[in-house]
């Protein structure tokens, strides 16, 4: 079967038309792989994020693609965006190329170490990103800059640098609600570069940190869109309306909920969102 068009989706979620519809790895802790593919088929979702750590592991246990494809046959999804390559890593590179190869991902997430606030040289992130893109154009993988406020990109204007000197067409960012409204703010995505945007995630938050550590805040504290207090309508109207839509909801309430619920109420959100934008 003929891969379709980069970032099209069935539309099977209400109000997404064309648009790409993805349940990110992180929102799916704690579930096998069976699971996360069968919870975004009910729920609606065209793909699955996954994670590079959790397929090696896997292979270690004595997986074979052949166990994941048949895994993804079975329920009619497709592993389309991969989490996350941190820049300048070779050997998780390869990796990473490997899975987006053997499954036909779209878009690999791509972020900068953020252990310790680890300096790189930004000319050097974008000339090796766009290197990675020339190696894998065959393949069409796209990259997804995510940029994280702890970071040395931390913003949108950062992140549009390096795809500027990575000179790819195929290199890109992913704009994050949470990155977003948790970083530099609204007015950031008015200079936003729509033909640079490969993906959007969505998720809500209070404006105020619940935790004041960045990082732990953000694997810890997301809610479903609507329940929380982002401006989620001004968001979609300010980005792209084609861009694919990746729900990246990571909370450990909702890691409490079995997985087929937890991707439903996560789909019937994002309706409840589109149909106010």
């Amino acid at each position: 079967m003929a891969k379709p068009p980069y970032g099209v989706g069935a539309g099977r979620i209400k109000g997404t038309g064309t648009r790409q519809t993805i349940i990110a790895y992180f929102s799916m802790r704690g579930v096998t792989f069976e699971e996360r593919c069968s919870a975004a088929a009910a729920a609606g979702f065209d793909g699955i994020g996954y994670n590079g750590a959790e397929y090696l592991k896997l292979r270690s246990e004595g997986w074979t693609d052949d166990n994941f494809r048949a895994i993804l046959d079975k329920y009619g999804v497709r592993i389309l965006e991969l989490e996350a390559l941190r820049l300048l890593d070779d050997d998780a590179s390869r990796d990473f190329e490997h899975i987006a190869r053997a499954f036909g991902a779209e878009r690999i997430q791509v972020i900068a170490p953020f252990s310790g606030n680890i300096d790189i040289d930004l000319n050097v992130a974008g000339k090796w990103i766009g290197d990675l893109a020339r190696r894998t154009e065959d393949a069409d993988v796209h990259y997804a800059i995510e940029f994280l406020p702890p970071t040395r990109i931390p913003d949108i204007a950062t992140a549009q640098k390096v795809c500027a000197i990575a000179a790819h067409p195929n290199v890109g960012l992913c704009v994050d609600t949470w990155h977003v409204y948790r970083g530099a703010g609204a007015p950031s995505l008015a200079d936003l570069d729509f033909a640079r945007v490969k993906n959007v995630q969505v998720d809500d938050g209070t404006m105020k940190p619940v935790d004041p550590e960045y990082i732990p805040d953000c694997i810890h504290n997301r809610e479903l869109l609507g329940d929380g207090e982002f401006p989620l309508v001004d968001f979609f109207r300010a980005t792209p309306p084609n861009a694919p839509i990746s729900v990246e909801i990571i909370d450990d309430d909702l890691d409490l909920i079995p997985a087929a619920d937890r991707a439903d109420r996560m789909a019937r959100a994002l309706e409840r969102t589109l149909a106010r934008v």
